[in-house]
């Protein structure tokens, strides 16, 4: 699959807006302002990234099972490396290693473990099923509205594997050409329904966050807040999604994704946040921004650094100059 460089820009822009969004929750989640940016950004972050996930993945007929299993394992072993690093961190700053470790998968890490069974998921269903895209997209809202009834939360991330599968299978049947139609790229309409829904979801619920991360158990009461955040985050994601253009900037970071994800957990909560919460700095939305540019930019540094890079890709291989070729 040639490289995309809009993809890589959005992932940019995506990633961006992640570690901003923890750096909100972190530091301030009562100002009205931090709130409502915070609020927008988590109506389609997660959704957008987790379908273009699902457009970077090779439809089952393109790859054998052994490529699948192979490129699951690559995922799991990072996710076991970060699993330890992160717990081992939280020993660090006073707590308990084996307690970290039993939360499995910790915090953010809960998209990898997702990830792996959004991919196996896809692989192994029946073909009479993949080849109804609107069957199976109607099913996975269905699953998706009632995933907060299942009592699962945080464990081995189920739940949010069931809440956002949707977004998976979006991206998966967009890049196979089935959803590449004008409801897709009627950016008029996603608009208008954003504009009206957003503030009304926020008004009518005002703690809607709880829905919207996608492990939390809601109830029958909560299906029509849960159907009112699936269609905003629809909405505001295809928007997101269609009026993204390449930027060099975003395409760059775009790239490193994954390494910006992971590392952003240490960089921002062991580096950034103390020297922030110790020193008395301002929390305003402005120097958030200046906080979470900071931070990207740490990261950026850590991307040279050779052993940054295999803790996330224990395989990966050093090229080789050309005086070692000779």
């Amino acid at each position: 699959m040639a490289r995309d460089n809009r993809i890589d820009s959005i992932k940019g822009l995506l990633i961006i807006l992640v570690i901003l969004g923890h750096t909100i929750i972190a530091l301030d989640n009562v100002s009205t302002v931090n709130h409502a940016v915070m609020g927008i950004i988590y109506i389609f972050h997660m959704p957008l990234f987790i379908l273009i996930s699902g457009y970077l993945t090779k439809h089952p007929a393109e790859q054998t099972a052994s490529k699948m299993w192979h490129g699951v394992g690559n995922i799991l072993v990072t996710l076991i490396i970060f699993q330890l690093l992160v717990s081992l961190r939280v020993h660090l700053m006073g707590g308990h290693f084996t307690a970290a470790m039993g939360e499995f998968p910790f915090g953010i890490l809960w998209y990898l473990l997702s990830l792996i069974c959004w991919r196996i998921m896809l692989f192994y269903t029946p073909r009479a099923l993949l080849d109804k895209p609107w069957l199976y997209l109607g099913l996975a809202v269905v699953i998706s509205l009632l995933s907060g009834l299942t009592h699962l939360g945080l464990f081995l991330s189920l739940q949010r594997t069931l809440s956002f599968y949707l977004f998976f299978l979006m991206g998966f049947y967009y890049r196979q050409g089935v959803l590449n139609n004008r409801l897709w790229h009627n950016n008029l309409l996603h608009a208008v329904v954003a504009v009206a829904l957003l503030p009304l979801l926020f008004w009518l619920f005002p703690h809607c966050g709880n829905v919207m991360n996608g492990a939390d158990y809601y109830g029958i009461s909560g299906l029509p807040e849960k159907a009112m955040v699936l269609i905003c985050s629809i909405c505001v994601s295809l928007l997101v999604f269609n009026l993204m253009r390449d930027n060099l900037l975003l395409r760059t970071i775009g790239k490193d994704t994954m390494f910006y994800y992971l590392y952003h957990m240490f960089v921002s909560t062991s580096l950034i946040i103390p020297i922030v919460v110790n020193n008395g700095w301002p929390r305003t939305l402005p120097f958030i921004l200046i906080y979470t540019a900071l931070a990207v930019v740490i990261m950026w540094v850590m991307t040279k650094i050779q052993f940054f890079r295999w803790l996330i890709h224990p395989t990966f291989k050093v090229k080789k100059t050309n005086k070692e070729k000779v």
